[in-house]
């Protein structure tokens, strides 16, 4: 990343990037349902899936990284930025969308309770191993097993039910 940016700016970019990215997808496939005479709220409700999938990926592959270069506050706060700016569209596309409150509610604390812990494991890999280059590298290691198994765990054939929309 960009040295020339603090870390909790290049989150927030990157978070409105992912935001943008799926808002248009959800504004084109609602559009292409109502001309089709078909039910909008199903997009939305994958637009809920997808925000909440993405996020997660991300969410897992900055702040592990993040936090054993820079300090656990620095993960931490890369973390919510990373996730904040997307809570505008979860508001839109769940007020357009069959999705229970609770289920919406409970994969953005999830969301949350990650912002807090996943720095934890980044911070405690750097105390451990002491060095910055082998820290860095394990916290990338860890990162992305944990994206995979949450995209196996909720992407398209995850067998994760609670959170699907």
């Amino acid at each position: 990343m960009n040295e020339a940016l603090p870390l909790h700016r290049q989150a927030a970019m990157i978070g409105l990037a992912l935001a943008a990215a799926i808002a248009l997808w959800w504004l084109g496939s609602s559009r292409l349902a109502l001309d089709s005479g078909a039910d909008p709220g199903r997009s939305a409700a994958a637009a809920l899936q997808a925000l909440l999938l993405v996020r997660g990926l991300a969410l897992v592959l900055l702040s592990v990284r993040a936090s054993a270069m820079h300090g656990w506050l620095a993960g931490v706060t890369a973390a919510f930025a990373l996730v904040a700016p997307a809570w505008p569209l979860v508001a839109l596309t769940f007020s357009a969308s069959t999705v229970a409150l609770a289920q919406v509610a409970g994969a953005e604390c999830l969301l949350l309770a990650g912002c807090l812990a996943l720095p934890l494991l980044g911070w405690s890999l750097r105390g451990a191993l002491r060095k910055a280059e082998l820290a860095e590298l394990m916290a990338t290691v860890a990162a992305a097993m944990l994206a995979a198994s949450w995209w196996f765990a909720l992407g398209p054939s995850g067998p994760w039910a609670l959170l699907r929309f």
